[in-house]
Order: C-alpha cells, then sequence, then structure tokens
C-alpha cells in the first residue's frame, strides 16, 4: 500500500511575521494595541500572512477575493513575552468548531483550507493578543493544489449534501514509481479509482508519521472510515477490499492541533462509475488484480 501525505495546510503561525506588513513595528515605531473586532465575515484579497493593520480586512465579501475570516479571539491572560506554543492549539480548537457552524460541517470534507493567523512578533511585543481564523478554498486537496480566488461568503456553503465544495468521487494519479501524485475531483458517473470517505480524528497520543510503524494508526483508522461509508463492517479482510489515501497536515499544523485526517477509497483494479456509499458487501468486492 502506497502512503500519500501531503502537506494541505499552511502553517500561518509559522509566518505571521513575515508578511508585507510588520504591523509598524519593523521600523521600531510603536504599535497599538489592537482588538479582535470587528465581528467577521470579512475577506481577504489574498491568503497568507496578515498583521494587525489587515485585522479589519480588505475587501467585501462580494468582490474576488481568497480568504475569509470566519472567526476572531484573543489570548486572554497570557503576557509572556512571545506567543507560548500551549497556547495555540486551543485557539486552533475554537478556529475549527467556529468554521463548522459557519459552513454548515467539517471544512475538511470540502476543497478547503483553515488558517489560524496570529500577531506579527512585533505586534505581539507591543501587547497585542488576536488571533483569526481564515477559510481558503483549494483548487483539489493534493500537493499540486492552489489558492482558489471565489466571490461570495463560505456562510452556509456546507449546508447541504451536495453543495458544490464538498469532496466526492475523484481521479488518482500516479507518478512514474506508481506512488500517488494528484487525488482530482471526478463525477462519479464516469471511470474514477477514488473516493472521499470521510475523516478520521487521530487521538493525541498518535505521534506525526514519519516510520513505517507510525502509519498503522491511520492505516486503521482511514479503513474504518470506508467500511462506515459502504456500510460494512471493519473486520479482518476488509482491507483486501480497498485502498486508502490519508491526506494529513504538515507537522508543524498537526503540532498545532489539526489532527483532522481526509480518508479516501482508493479501488486501484477495478475503476467504479458509481459511488460507493452505502453499497454494502455486495458492492464492494476485493481490490485483487493486475492494473490494465
Amino acid at each position: 500500500m502506497r502512503r500519500w501525505m501531503p502537506a494541505v495546510m499552511v502553517l500561518v503561525l509559522a509566518s505571521a511575521a513575515c508578511g508585507t506588513a510588520d504591523a509598524g513595528g519593523g521600523d521600531g515605531s510603536a504599535v497599538a494595541p489592537v482588538a479582535a473586532t470587528p465581528a467577521p465575515p470579512r475577506c481577504h484579497q489574498q491568503a497568507g500572512p496578515r498583521t494587525a493593520e489587515t485585522l479589519a480586512g480588505t475587501v467585501d465579501c462580494a468582490a474576488p477575493h481568497e480568504a475569509e475570516t470566519v472567526h476572531t479571539g484573543e489570548f486572554a491572560g497570557v503576557t509572556a513575552a512571545a506567543l507560548p506554543a500551549g497556547a495555540v492549539p486551543a485557539a486552533f480548537r475554537e478556529c475549527d468548531k467556529e468554521a463548522a457552524t459557519v459552513l454548515g460541517a467539517d471544512w475538511r470534507t470540502a476543497r478547503l483550507r483553515l488558517d489560524l493567523v496570529v500577531p506579527s512578533a512585533s505586534a505581539w511585543a507591543a501587547g497585542q493578543r488576536w488571533y483569526r481564523c481564515d477559510l481558503v478554498e483549494l483548487t483539489g486537496v493534493g500537493p499540486d493544489a492552489k489558492v482558489a480566488e471565489r466571490s461570495g461568503s463560505l456562510e452556509g456553503a456546507l449546508a447541504t449534501p451536495d453543495a458544490p465544495l464538498r469532496l466526492g468521487c475523484a481521479l488518482v494519479k500516479l507518478d512514474k514509481r506508481s506512488n500517488v501524485d494528484a487525488v482530482a475531483a471526478s463525477p462519479c458517473d464516469v471511470k474514477h479509482e477514488g473516493e472521499f470517505a470521510g475523516v478520521w480524528t487521530a487521538p493525541g497520543k498518535v505521534p506525526y508519521p514519519v516510520k513505517d510503524r507510525d502509519y498503522v494508526p491511520f492505516y486503521e483508522g482511514c479503513l474504518k472510515t470506508i467500511a462506515a461509508y459502504v456500510k460494512m463492517p471493519y473486520e479482518p479482510g476488509f482491507g483486501a477490499r480497498t485502498g486508502y489515501i490519508p491526506v494529513l497536515a504538515d507537522k508543524a499544523t498537526w503540532a498545532m492541533g489539526d489532527r483532522g485526517v481526509r480518508c479516501f477509497a482508493w479501488i486501484r483494479f477495478r475503476p467504479l462509475t458509481a459511488s460507493v456509499k452505502g453499497v454494502g458487501e455486495k458492492g464492494f468486492p476485493a481490490n485483487i488484480g493486475l492494473p490494465s
């Protein structure tokens, strides 16, 4: 089984001080404290690092933009000279929860990315304690995915099962070494090899995978997710029925608290022409054979 784990999230925290503006601190001038207001939604022409100077947003959400702030908060009671790493996971969890409320479902079920934006180093030193939760639309979920320009707010964008942004059936592209290179959206009624089955949340004790043995929980987690999706019991031998493609955050974002793993079923040896959702045992035979 080939394992494909592209870094589909960008860790904004690590680069928050590298934007084009530094909240006035880059030249030694003072930075005025800024509260995390006004209330969202507010949109930004470009996705990427933001500072206090752009906290209030840059464009109306009806105009073309790349990022939308769906929530803002503050690191209450944090007086350290630099942002403590331990304060970040709680902020990310809050962003995660608020994003789902705005969208109508988990953002990982769609072509979306969630960015946690924090003050630049100089802004933090000047007393700013806000954080911002931005949603970004992507062209896909693989390493070749790009930020997509959009118009209109994302509020309620995942409220229905057939929402355009939702992940579904997919074409799985391999490289010359037969490793998964990309997963591209596909209509379910044409030949395809993959399908998004759901999100598995890795327990806190599961480390970021580096060695082969680290992938065991991901293997089991995604297979259980796929089994539930096709309405079959997860039991010995189920792994012979399907491959799996887990898509998870990069290592730094994982440490920040993003433990959600997108799980795709990968039916390599018998191209599909319909969804496998709820097909049961008869509709989900063993995935064996030789590639065509």
